[in-house]
């Protein structure tokens, strides 16, 4: 069993889990006959994993990142590796997970979590220059209101990114060191919480403010590390509030346990993937 990564944002989330798992994270890949093959970004180049499927016994774990209403799911091939029985899955929420599996039955065999080291030395948090910081995809939601957020706290230095700027792992972490508030908004409607974007900003000692998702399960389990507002502009540094606890908390109230959740179910994978991939080959 081995890890690859097809999208830059993923590549320290795979490389640490290489490290949990104490397997490669590979570069390059050279496909062998039962390969198991744990997957980051798998929707980047789907077409090209079925095709490789086709022709080799191989069984993929898909890492699956994307939301339920994500145009990736238009993607015929992406949608394929999720059907094919031979493969197998984590998805991050419980609840995206429940109504993908109105659609797909690929097993899946833990709720994924975002993993990131934790620095041992971070600049103090009332040293950074950014107040307000957020990066990511735009729309003309997403756009309107963090503008408006921005309009509304000028005395405040609001950072907004919607050019993939920090799409490499290294550029976002020293970002982040200078950022007091991350601003998480959702791109689509109905959105699970993106919790890859929350943990990387706690993990660098940012706090973060998000509107609550459509996954209650998740809101409640982050809301004491998450600042939940109905609006983005009812988060106001004119008002004094406690700040939210740390990652190392994270870690210790359900983070572990997670990781831990996850290298198991991974184990438990390989062992049913082996298993399939070995009937395959005695039916040929």
């Amino acid at each position: 069993m081995y890890i690859v990564s097809f999208h830059k944002i993923f590549n320290e989330n795979a490389a640490i889990l290489s490290q949990r798992l104490g397997v490669p994270f590979v570069q390059e890949m050279r496909v062998k006959n039962k390969d198991i093959i744990i997957v980051f970004g798998a929707h980047e180049c789907a077409d090209q994993l079925v095709k490789l499927q086709s022709t080799t016994n191989i069984a993929f774990i898909i890492i699956q990142t994307e939301q339920y209403n994500s145009k990736q799911f238009d993607n015929k091939y992406y949608v394929e590796l999720l059907r094919n029985k031979v493969n197998a899955s984590l998805d991050w929420s419980k609840e995206n997970l429940r109504r993908l599996k109105k659609h797909f039955d690929t097993p899946c065999y833990s709720i994924y979590y975002y993993d990131f080291f934790s620095m041992e030395t971070m600049p103090d948090f009332d040293s950074r220059p950014i107040d307000f910081f957020f990066c990511g995809a735009p729309n003309k939601e997403r756009e309107m209101i963090l503008n408006d957020f921005k309009n509304k706290n000028p005395d405040y230095n609001v950072e907004l990114d919607f050019k993939y700027t920090y799409v490499n792992p290294l550029d976002l972490t020293e970002k982040l060191k200078s950022v007091k508030y991350v601003l998480n908004l959702p791109f689509y409607k109905e959105n699970a919480l993106e919790t890859q974007r929350i943990n990387r900003a706690l993990s660098l000692g940012c706090q973060v403010v998000s509107i609550p998702s459509f996954d209650k399960d998740m809101n409640e389990q982050y809301s004491d590390f998450v600042h939940f507002v109905p609006r983005l502009a009812d988060f106001s540094l004119l008002i004094e509030k406690e700040p939210k606890k740390s990652y190392i908390e994270l870690m210790k109230q359900f983070g572990a346990f997670q990781i831990q959740s996850n290298v198991e179910g991974l184990r438990l994978a390989e062992k049913k993937l082996n298993e399939k991939l070995n009937i395959l080959e005695q039916s040929k």
